[in-house]
């Protein structure tokens, strides 16, 4: 036993990933994992198992409130105060269906252990305030705070993101099946909290509920990275294990479900906005299955998922995709590892009601052909490269590395199983490679798990235009109700309480007692790799080696042609279809078997970026890429190249298939995304790569999709589609195409030869460039109504081109807006999740937003006077350098070693390569406080562009300058 009380379990080597993880216990009962490897991004995390036993989304707001505040750092916000006191590449705090994680990651020592610091007290030692949780949670306030004629309403942080999260359908539909397939143990109930019981939750019960579950024995402390578990556990100790005494505490765990002896079937409805109800019905079947702590068993299920569902050529997507009795497949299909139960989800989109039973049947009768015919063993062998593959990829260019390997193995310790068998998978992986040659395994997998596992649910979500109506009404009454029953004493017990938070609010911390990094901790330089071309064969190729762990990495990229306008707005379309179609006259079934069997799946993306000095100029690129283990990488290269040049427009079924799932895919993400939406359409008129992207990727381009899937039965529009397409790709062909490889050093050279020799002929000529006006947008402000219960705000306002030298300050003015006005007016003060602003210095544009918000005018008004806040304010050097470290550490966070090289080579082909990427992080780091009231009056005196993404009960609300769109009306869809 060491000094600290943590004894070494085991330690054992993850070739696969070149790490070592040691497992350690301490005697308070908590568990510590340490994934040793050379990394100078560490990671940190600690996670609680919570169970909640109702949708008051309990975890949830405790893990907000376990963040204001604590014995050690005693400010009203110490969690958003460190982000911007700190170098960190990752922080914030999750909770999911059982436990509770707070991570953070830096390249940074002493930053590290500063974020360990006021981590560890916020999650042991919180204080939990009162005023913190009617800030967070919810609190009921007249609508003018201190009115008691006015209205009361409700008020609250993860209020307000909740109600966001469940006018998504999809969120909705996911809860929905949860509900059923568990309907005793905790995934019956909504872990982030259901808005209609969110405000049954007592500050009491949050407290008990923290006493209960936030303590070391049922803690899990994991660590990724350079620094060792030695000085990690010798800190944790300090911080918090020698300063706790554990309590007689019960044991927190998720009990088993009770399993039902015969399917269950369950319908409800969800709001839409408008009277056209046909083809929104969603289908789904869900099956409950073993507990995820067993290695084999999860295998298992991820190849069972994986063979039906992982292609359009998988036995049971292909009938999905294919039947008509809807539009799509749904997006709860596959294989859910992250319960203790796990569970497996199919069905369909865009149907009725009445097809319930007949989709239920298209699914088990196609589950009784696969387990009477069984499925071919090449197809199996492809499931297993893509668990392989997946298994081997260094990541990081999303979420740190690190943070990913957590993740991928916290539920098994969080259920108490073995953790480091998630991550050494390879052992299981030869189990099931041995297994699969028996023709009877996946027969009997089948059967097993699915056709003769009673636990079955079939659930049924259909439309209805007067639930939204309902919910509003419900709650007025509800509020009503409290109004009427509430004496003189209540009336001034709410006045008090909402002064008391505001005064809360308002008030000026000392916040010098959180520890911070200085600009004196920032790295004089940040290096950056510079892939450089070189003609082999007939194109230009950039060939980089990087430690990619035997994984090779192919990209084919093509600059833009010049477009008319409607070819430009299949655009995206084209991107979704070129990799989902046949090929090399293969139909689209062979070519996504091949796909599977050699690669990690190819994707397609178009990029537009104005030209650094003149932003009426811009270029394009289309991007083709693909990866896979090096084993695989000639036949991968071989795909790529028929997947470039040969692609199939002639599918015309298969066409109208995906079309018709991308728009529902499109217009779903909406409600959930509004404020993407929002930016896009308040910077759409103010450049013109501005309103390319909101003519490609806005809302017009959402509504235009929605357009084409409706048009797309006639067969004549059908065939007008493939046409264009086939015209599209032959003008992307006539310009030249570069190729970028990234593969270990010691299979560059090989790989290359074998790519260059695939593309040998010569394609020195350039075609024709991107170039196209459209029309201009000249509507100041824009409102998009759909059917949600929060709002998304922007403003947008001009700024300068990237080569010009304001931009720096721009990007570090944002930041002081955000931390030092924005963030307290839109969230903590206004209830929204979120709230903030951003310069992109690509295309010249400065935007404001907020994020589930309740607010519509307040917060449009927030953002005016959060510039003459800076204008009239004493903005200081601390403000300054806070905002500074907060951009430095957003482009000095690391990406995998494939993905910087990506990365770089992409900024080069817009003109920014690895000098202008320095210079720019120099001049971020030059920045003074003057500059920034300077830029601020130069560029944001004006009026701005706004947009809001809105529901119907609110358009009233907005002034006349606001054009109206209802997005879900039928005439914005036919025609």
């Amino acid at each position: 036993m060491t000094d600290t009380g943590f004894s070494l379990v085991r330690s054992r080597p993850v070739e696969a990933l070149n790490l070592t993880v040691e497992e350690y216990s301490h005697d308070s009962g908590a568990r510590h994992f340490h994934l040793a490897n050379d990394y100078a991004e560490n990671v940190f995390m600690v996670a609680v198992r919570t169970v909640p036993e109702d949708s008051t989304g309990v975890a949830h707001i405790l893990e907000h409130t376990a963040l204001c505040g604590s014995e050690k750092y005693p400010v009203r916000d110490p969690f958003f105060s460190m982000i911007r006191r700190s170098l960190n590449t990752f922080m914030n705090a999750f909770t999911t269906s059982d436990y509770t994680a707070y991570p953070f990651a830096s390249q940074n020592r002493k930053d590290y252990f500063n974020l360990m610091a006021v981590y560890l007290d916020a999650v042991f030692f919180s204080r939990l305030d009162r005023r913190d949780f009617a800030q967070e949670g919810h609190r009921v306030e007249f609508e003018v705070p201190d009115d008691p004629a006015s209205p009361l309403v409700y008020r609250g942080v993860v209020y307000n993101e909740m109600k966001g999260d469940t006018s998504s359908p999809i969120s909705q539909l996911y809860h929905g099946i949860q509900e059923v397939l568990y309907p005793t143990s905790t995934y019956h109930f909504n872990s982030g909290g259901d808005p209609v019981a969110i405000p049954d939750l007592s500050h009491e019960d949050l407290v008990a509920f923290y006493q209960s579950h936030y303590h070391p024995a049922n803690a899990i402390f994991m660590t990724f990275g350079n620094i060792s578990a030695s000085e990690q556990q010798a800190r944790i100790s300090e911080l918090v294990l020698d300063r706790m005494v554990a309590p007689p505490v019960d044991e927190i765990r998720v009990n088993r479900e009770s399993r039902y002896g015969e399917p269950v079937t369950r319908e409800f409805s969800y709001p839409v906005d408008d009277d056209d109800l046909e083809e929104k019905t969603h289908i789904v079947l869900a099956w409950l299955l073993g507990e995820n702590t067993d290695p084999e068993m999860l295998l298992k299920g991820h190849l069972l998922s994986d063979v039906l569902l992982d292609t359009s050529a998988s036995p049971l997507r292909q009938v999905l995709e294919k039947t008509d009795l809807a539009t799509g497949v749904s997006p709860m299909c596959g294989f859910e590892e992250d319960h203790m139960e796990m569970n497996f989800m199919c069905g369909v989109e865009g149907s009725e009601p009445e097809h319930a039973e007949a989709v239920e049947q298209l699914v088990l009768e196609t589950l009784e052909k696969v387990a009477d015919e069984g499925v071919a063993e090449d197809r199996l062998e492809a499931v297993l490269h893509q668990l392989e593959l997946s298994q081997r990829e260094l990541g990081g260019d999303g979420m740190p590395y690190g943070l990913q390997l957590i993740f991928s193995c916290m539920s098994a310790a969080i259920h108490r199983g073995d953790p480091i068998d998630l991550l050494d998978i390879d052992g299981a992986l030869e189990s099931l490679r041995r297994q699969i040659r028996d023709p009877m395994f996946i027969r009997k997998l089948v059967r097993e798990l699915l056709l003769d596992n009673p636990h079955r649910v079939r659930v049924v979500m259909k439309p209805s235009e007067t639930l939204g109506s309902e919910l509003i009404q419900a709650e007025k009454d509800r509020l009503a109700t409290i109004r009427s029953a509430m004496s003189s004493e209540d009336v001034d017990r709410i006045i008090r309480e909402s002064r008391e938070l505001a005064d809360r609010q308002n008030a000026v911390e000392n916040l010098d007692i959180l520890p911070k990094v200085t600009l004196a901790d920032v790295p004089e330089q940040r290096a950056y790799v510079s892939p450089t071309a070189q003609r082999l064969g007939g194109h230009p190729v950039t060939a980089c080696s990087a430690g990619t762990n035997g994984l090779a990495y192919h990209q084919v990229v093509t600059p833009l042609p010049e477009l008319d306008e409607q070819q430009l707005g299949l655009l995206p379309i084209y991107a979704q279809l070129v990799t989902e179609v046949g090929s090399a006259g293969r139909d689209y079934l062979l070519t996504q078997h091949l796909q599977h069997s050699v690669s990690g799946g190819i994707s397609a993306f178009s990029a537009i970026r104005s030209d650094l000095e003149d932003l009426s100029q811009f270029s394009g690129y289309t991007t083709l890429s693909s990866r896979t283990l090096n084993r695989k990488a000639p036949e991968m290269a071989a795909l790529l190249r028929e997947t470039a040049l040969e692609p199939r427009f002639d599918e015309l079924e298969r066409i109208r298939e995906l079309v018709r799932q991308l728009s529902l895919r499109r217009v779903n993400s909406i409600a959930s995304s509004g404020h993407h939406f929002a930016m896009l359409a308040a910077a759409a008129g103010l450049r013109p790569v501005s309103g390319l992207n909101d003519f490609l990727a806005g809302i017009p381009g959402v509504m235009r999709l929605n357009r084409l899937a409706r048009r797309l039965e006639d067969n004549d529009v059908a065939e007008e589609l493939s046409e264009t397409l086939t015209s599209l790709h032959h003008g992307l062909r006539e310009n030249e195409t570069r190729i970028l490889l990234i593969a270990d050093s010691g299979y560059l050279d090989e790989y290359t030869d074998v790519v260059t020799g695939l593309w040998q002929e010569d394609q020195s000529e350039e075609g024709s460039r991107l170039s196209l006006a459209l029309g201009q947008d000249d509507a100041a402000a824009k409102a998009f109504v759909v059917t949600t219960q929060v709002n998304y705000c922007a403003a947008a306002y001009p700024t300068v081109a990237e080569s010009e030298g304001d931009g720096a300050a721009l990007s570090i003015l944002a930041g002081v807006l955000r931390n030092n006005f924005l963030h307290p007016a839109i969230r903590e003060q206004g209830g929204a999740y979120g709230g903030g602003a951003g310069h992109d210095s690509t295309n010249g544009v400065f935007r404001f937003y907020s994020y589930r918000d309740p607010r519509l005018n307040e917060t449009f008004a927030d953002f005016r006077a959060s510039v003459e806040w800076v204008l009239n304010s004493e903005v200081s050097d601390g403000m300054l350098e806070e905002a500074v470290l907060g951009v430095i550490s957003s482009i000095d966070s690391p990406g995998s070693p494939s993905g910087e090289i990506r990365r770089a080579f992409h900024h080069g082909l817009f003109g920014r390569d690895a000098e202008h990427r320095r210079r720019n992080r120099r001049a971020l780091l030059d920045v003074r406080v003057d500059d920034l009231k300077r830029v601020a009056e130069k560029y944001l005196a004006g009026e701005p562009s706004l947009a809001v993404v809105t529901s119907e009960s609110r358009v009233a609300e907005l002034d006349d300058r606001f054009t109206i769109t209802r997005v879900n009306e039928k005439e914005n869809h036919d025609g």
